[in-house]
């Protein structure tokens, strides 16, 4: 399989507050802002990766919730809900799903073991409102673990309401669909290492975990020592202290899911045409439905696969962030179908947006929604100097800080080590080239310089210009634009604080100005 392959205009762009779950919002709402389209966070106290958000155009508006655009209905929002009604749906439209009953809550045990007799093992059983593959437990062989597990699903998860139906052998595949063309495909294999021949399991692991935080997708989502992986590990022959041969994959648990330390690998150019034919048609069954991501048993060996499930609102942070494999972009594919007339094929301005206080402004209820500034986009140019000289302690971050902000510039002021800062600098490239001077033949007079060496900056650069010298960063004061307020705050943080005055309850301020 080969390496990992990530878009280079995503990448660098995913600040540490949209890691995780929050991926797959961000990375859309970041195409569409990227195109000029206005972004607007709507607060409605959601969680942080479900934020509602819209994007907009002069001529028309179109809200999202995670990568969920209001083209797709409410009717099939309603059918997609519902896995056994998405499932009458699929075998209307003669697209192969596995053979199974819906079983509520009021009908007993004991009829639920004799359907699945008369249907016959192997089995799957889970929830008919499960998300995220909670409760879902497949390859189930006899009635004795067909009974244990419809104990565990119904009593201890509590899901009353199952899902009966035939296990069918393949590989799991999580398949997205836009319009009717298949634009990303991956699979998951369980939490392994590969080995080097030089270092031990343990060793192994605690590598592949420093590669897993580098990934926005698996950001802080850690492979756990626990009972598991030692049976795990015995089972192939091998401990925590063992050393692999080099190349040999050792696998660590036996679950795929994320959660467990399972690695998505894309596999969208090993798809058939008949398998991604499965999934338009299975897309174009559910009425009103724009984009879906659909889980699909593939059976490689007979090329067929069935259709267990489609999600609305699926992730597509793992298509973004493959372990192994070609990345591949969603969001570009979702703003073409949501704004055909903003489809460019030039290159993306590299800019990305602040999260954070979006998101704390909402969760400490000062703002009811945010409107993300524009994205400077005529004619920009981004850049870095590496100042050396003795400059803390003598005001020229706020130096720095001011000559950016009269040009409105975007970037930040960072001291390193070795008495050198870093200044990184992004913006019209009339005004890039004011700064350059006043750095250059200014610098000196403000504090003690030694030398100011300018260096290419190719990265993205976040909106708005910031001290990253201190816990709370200074920003901008137009960095985010607060339309309207819910209450007002009883603490006002000091440091960054991304509104304007004008636009602050008159309590807020007073106590700004202090």
């Amino acid at each position: 399989m080969e390496k990992k392959e990530w878009l280079s205009h995503i990448e660098s762009s995913i600040p540490e507050e949209a890691r995780g779950y929050t991926v797959s919002m961000y990375s859309i709402a970041l195409e569409g802002w990227r195109r000029g389209l206005k972004l607007k966070f709507i607060n409605e106290n959601r969680r942080k990766s479900e934020l509602l958000y819209s994007l907009s155009s002069k001529e028309k508006e179109h809200k999202f919730v995670v990568s969920r655009g209001d083209l797709t209905s409410g009717k099939a929002l309603k059918i997609c809900r519902d896995k056994h009604l998405t499932k009458k749906y699929l075998k209307e439209a003669d697209v192969s799903t596995p053979k199974g009953e819906l079983f509520p809550k009021n009908i007993s045990n004991k009829k639920i073991i004799k359907y699945a007799n008369q249907l016959g093992f192997p089995l799957v059983l889970k929830p008919s409102n499960g998300t995220g593959g909670a409760g879902v437990i497949a390859n189930i062989k006899n009635e004795k673990e067909f009974s244990g597990a419809l104990n565990y699903v119904r009593y201890e998860l509590n899901y009353p309401d199952v899902i009966v139906e035939t296990y069918f052998s393949g590989v799991d595949h999580r398949v997205y669909v836009v319009g009717d063309k298949v634009v990303g495909a991956f699979i998951r294999i369980p939490a392994n290492v590969i080995g080097d021949g030089k270092n031990t399991v343990n060793q192994l692991l605690k590598l592949k975990m420093k590669e897993r935080d580098k990934n926005p997708a698996l950001f802080k989502r850690p492979i756990k020592i626990d009972k598991e992986m030692h049976n795990m590990l015995r089972s192939q022959g091998y401990a925590l202290d063992s050393i692999p041969k080099k190349g040999e994959r050792i696998y660590l648990k036996s679950k795929n899911n994320v959660s467990s330390g399972g690695d998505p690998i894309d596999v969208t150019d090993h798809l058939s045409k008949e398998i991604k034919d499965i999934a338009v048609k299975a897309k174009q069954a559910i009425p009103g439905l724009a984009h879906c991501g659909l889980d699909i048993i593939v059976n490689k060996e007979e090329n067929t696969g069935v259709v267990l499930e489609i999600n609305t609102q699926a992730s597509i942070r793992s298509h973004l962030f493959p372990m192994e494999g070609k990345a591949r972009d969603i969001p570009k594919e979702i703003i073409d179908y949501y704004f055909p007339e903003t489809a460019i094929k030039n290159k993306r301005p590299l800019y990305f947006f602040d999260f954070k206080n979006i998101y704390d402004s909402f969760r400490r209820g000062l703002a009811k929604e945010y409107v993300v500034p524009e994205m400077p986009s005529t004619d920009v140019t981004s850049t870095r100097f590496e100042v050396s000289g003795e400059l803390r302690g003598v005001n020229y971050e706020k130096w720095i800080f001011k000559q950016a902000r009269n040009l409105k510039l975007n970037g930040y002021i960072k001291h390193l080590t070795n008495n050198k800062t870093s200044v990184v600098i992004s913006g019209s490239k009339k005004s890039v080239e004011k700064f350059r001077e006043i750095i250059n033949n200014k610098a000196s007079k403000r504090a003690k310089v030694t030398s100011v060496v300018e260096k290419n900056r190719t990265t993205p650069v976040k909106i708005g210009f910031e001290i990253m010298d201190n816990l709370n960063v200074t920003s901008k004061s137009d960095t985010l634009n607060l339309q309207e307020t819910q209450k007002e705050p009883s603490v006002l943080n000091e440091g960054y604080f991304p509104v304007r005055l004008k636009d602050m309850p008159s309590k807020i301020k007073q106590k700004n100005k202090k």
